[in-house]
């Protein structure tokens, strides 16, 4: 499949940058977590964490900054920096990156100031609301995804950017609310076009498009 290395590499950067920015004060945290498993690990899982953390099996933790490795890791409160292993859970804010199998970012929060920031990097990748990039075979966001979503199936409430197929084009992409931006696929599906166009061989807009369903090209303003 192939990759958009010029939006990784900003990103990627970004994502570096954050390991040292401090979520919590410095004296309520840990520099390093080990853990076979939760809970054979220390500290607690209600520590926070700004340093490292392996995960043999499974790590768990308040809010993380830094480099995590392992099995499955997991931040229940907000995560910062790398994060690299088989599935990579956030259930608050992520602002960084997660390089996985599955990534899975549940922050639920749309406001400017909560929304989760970067890029996710693998098979399946989940974010409740996502600025940034979603690069794997399936990339789903269940609120509105600003940036692109590149992969074989991208799926999201409303879209402000690119939902893009692999390879260019072989990908079926569907936004069941607004799409401000592009489609790039073999199916292309939004609920409402409010700007932007759709670029396959079945181009499907329910409302505002120039007719429903369209070949080859279809659109909205």
């Amino acid at each position: 499949m192939g990759k958009p290395r010029s939006f990784l590499l900003p990103l990627f950067a970004l994502g570096l940058a954050v390991v040292a920015s401090p979520c919590v004060h410095a004296e309520e945290r840990s520099p390093v977590m080990l853990s076979l498993f939760d809970p054979v690990q220390w500290p607690s899982s209600q520590s926070d964490v700004g340093g490292f953390r392996l995960s043999l099996l499974y790590g768990q933790c308040d809010d993380f900054a830094g480099l995590d490795i392992g099995l499955v890791g997991r931040a229940t409160g907000d995560f910062n920096g790398l994060s690299i292993g088989g599935a990579n859970i956030v259930s608050d804010r992520l602002v960084g990156l997660q390089v996985g199998l599955v990534n899975w970012n549940s922050n639920g929060d749309e406001s400017s100031a909560r929304r989760s920031l970067g890029v996710q990097y693998g098979f399946l990748n989940y974010a409740d609301s996502f600025f940034g990039l979603q690069d794997g075979w399936i990339n789903v966001s269940a609120g509105n995804v600003s940036g692109l979503q590149y992969g074989f199936l991208n799926c999201a409430c409303d879209v402000t950017g690119v939902q893009c197929g692999s390879l260019i084009v072989f990908g079926v992409n569907v936004a069941v609310g607004k799409v401000g931006g592009s489609q790039i696929g073999i199916v292309n599906y939004a609920g409402e076009m409010t700007s932007g166009i759709q670029i396959g061989i079945v181009n499907v807009i329910t409302r505002n498009g120039f007719l429903p369903v369209l070949p080859i090209l279809n659109g909205g303003f």
